[in-house]
């Protein structure tokens, strides 16, 4: 077994331990802090052991790039206004102006694809290149989305187990007398169930699917990159070029629109 893996397990114990220990005093805001720490800790403490911490920490490092999407866009867009100009040049011959065109383009595939078809590779091998990375592309954006999947299934079981430390802390304090424990030792069992549900369905369950969607988002721009690059090699016109790219966005904004009309009609969707 994976040392990780031993050092979750451990982990795990001792979190379970000091939350037992922080409810023991009998004081709500205790239970309150105790609970949201052991759901918390625990679903992230599951995480790392399914995968590993790198891979967790990325997964925060990529949602915060999410929320800084548009300027990402708005860069993207200007990198293909430059293809456009290094597609003229292509066109025309002009093999150093669209050269020094495709080193200011932002989007790695696309410029990478460029470069290639400047270089003088067959059309074949330049499609396959592409093909390849974006599949690439397509699993490294869809490995986030499950862990977070997986993750809004592990909060609602630390919840259960921080439900069942309650009762058996409750039962525990029935002989005592002491009504401050047992009230303690009652709200935490019902905090934690209500924690996990919470923090699966309404914040990792969300961002997953806004995940899913980004990524197929951003996998549809680049297979139009890549018809993109085929036009290329095919000395079209960049109009041509620029018409495509355009009804590909369209047809992305009408799936968007008719996705958010469904959610709107079938609200109990967002909770899938």
């Amino acid at each position: 077994m994976a040392i990780h893996l031993w050092i979750g397990l451990l982990s795990l114990s001792v979190l379970v331990s000091v939350s037992v220990q922080l409810l023991a005093p009998g004081s709500g805001l205790i239970a309150i802090i105790s609970g949201l720490f052991l759901v918390v800790g625990g679903t992230l403490l599951t995480a790392i052991m399914s995968h590993s911490l790198s891979a967790v920490l990325m997964l925060g490092e990529l949602i915060a790039d999410f929320r800084r999407s548009p300027a990402n866009l708005e860069e993207e867009d200007e990198g293909f206004r430059r293809f456009l100009q290094a597609a003229n040049y292509f066109r025309r011959g002009e093999i150093r102006p669209a050269e020094a065109v495709v080193q200011q383009i932002a989007e790695p595939l696309l410029r990478r694809g460029t470069q290639l078809v400047l270089d003088g590779f067959p059309r074949d091998q330049v499609i396959l290149t592409l093909q390849r990375q974006i599949a690439e592309d397509r699993d490294h954006l869809r490995r986030p989305a499950e862990m977070l999947r997986a993750m809004s299934g592990y909060a609602p079981a630390f919840g259960m187990l921080g439900t069942l430390l309650g009762l058996v802390q409750m039962l525990f304090g029935l002989g005592s007398g002491n009504l401050a424990s047992i009230g303690a030792a009652m709200g935490f069992a019902m905090l934690t169930t209500v924690y996990g549900l919470v923090i699966a369905n309404l914040a990792l369950k969300p961002l997953a699917s806004k995940l899913e969607q980004r990524g197929r988002q951003l996998i549809t721009r680049r297979v139009a990159h890549l018809q993109a690059i085929m036009m290329l090699c095919d000395r079209q016109h960049s109009e041509l070029i620029r018409e495509m790219m355009e009804e590909v966005n369209a047809r992305q904004d009408m799936r968007q629109a008719a996705y958010e009309l469904q959610l709107i009609a079938n609200p109990d969707q967002r909770a899938a």
